[in-house]
């Protein structure tokens, strides 16, 4: 079993992200609750407040370890309603299947305990991996991490390979912002979430396979916009220019005819052309490009 110096356990607990990188992925069989009761049975009592002398913590410092501690133990204990719930077992965590986000031909996503972590799902056993994990390091090594969602880890279940992300805080999805907007954005506004679209679909050099209103997400104090929902290998069956297009039309409502026009006019052109296209069209519409402020008002 580890032993831990005082020093040591502040470390740990200070730089734990969730509760199983303190204590485990498996809060669920009788062996891993054993498991995380010695560990933290053995922490508490390296960093408990009345031990901070001895052990030569600050008192202060100790008390924050002692209540963090508890609290990462508290979040990982699993009472055995927890245990009938649908979950899936990875190298690092265990994620509850909460309510279904959304469902692709390949895929479905549901809502982990954490309302800002996903679990997307191939639908079909032995399809093929998720492909966020290689996107990331393609948009990465191009400066555009921050147009997919960090990922926490992924692995297979009864066959069904999964990928488990966060999202940033503040995210909202284009069915949160047409249903406050159904009467349509206004083209400018509606400029910047369709052109990062475009940019990140022609950085990753990949068929999206999805794009819908519940798999594109937008940050709108931020101007971010994270494409979720790419299809597994394999499954994606089209190119993506018809469903951006159909986002165009949806999202504007009529507002900016010329930019649906546009859209529906490029659904066979690349990314990368439609991209340079688009902002072609936007310097005619609208001039140089301003930053727009846009609210997006919570429910």
């Amino acid at each position: 079993m580890n032993v831990w110096t005082a020093a040591e356990a502040v470390d740990l607990i200070s730089k734990a992200r969730s509760a199983s990188d303190v204590f485990g992925s498996d809060p669920v069989t009788p062996a891993g609750k054993r498991a995380g009761r010695r560990i933290h049975r053995v922490l508490i009592a390296a960093v408990h407040p009345d031990h901070a002398a001895a052990s030569g913590l600050d008192r202060m410092v100790a008390a924050r370890a002692s209540a963090e501690l508890n609290r990462l133990y508290n979040a990982w204990v699993v009472d055995e309603a927890d245990v009938r719930e649908p979950h899936v077992v990875g190298p690092r965590s265990t994620y509850r299947l909460k309510d279904r986000v959304w469902t692709t031909p390949g895929t479905v996503a549901y809502r982990a305990a954490d309302p800002r972590v996903r679990i997307e799902i191939a639908r079909r056993a032995g399809g093929g991996a998720p492909v966020l994990g290689h996107l990331c390091d393609a948009l990465a090594a191009q400066r555009m991490e921050a147009f997919v969602p960090e990922i926490l880890e992924s692995a297979i279940t009864d066959g069904h390979p999964w990928v488990a992300y966060r999202l940033p805080a503040g995210m909202r999805s284009l069915r949160e912002v047409y249903a406050a907007f159904p009467a349509g954005l206004d083209g400018r506004d509606w400029a910047w979430m369709a052109r990062r679209i475009l940019m990140t679909l022609a950085a990753a050099n990949r068929t999206h396979g999805a794009l819908t209103l519940d798999t594109v997400l937008i940050h709108p104090a931020e101007h971010g916009v994270m494409l979720t929902g790419w299809e597994p290998t394999g499954h994606a069956s089209a190119d993506d220019g018809a469903a951006a297009a159909d986002l165009f039309v949806t999202m504007l409502n009529g507002r900016s005819p010329q930019q649906v026009s546009f859209a529906r006019a490029s659904e066979r052109v690349s990314p990368a052309k439609e991209l340079h296209e688009y902002d072609l069209l936007l310097r005619r519409l609208y001039g140089q490009r301003r930053f727009r402020p846009f609210v997006l008002a919570h429910h």
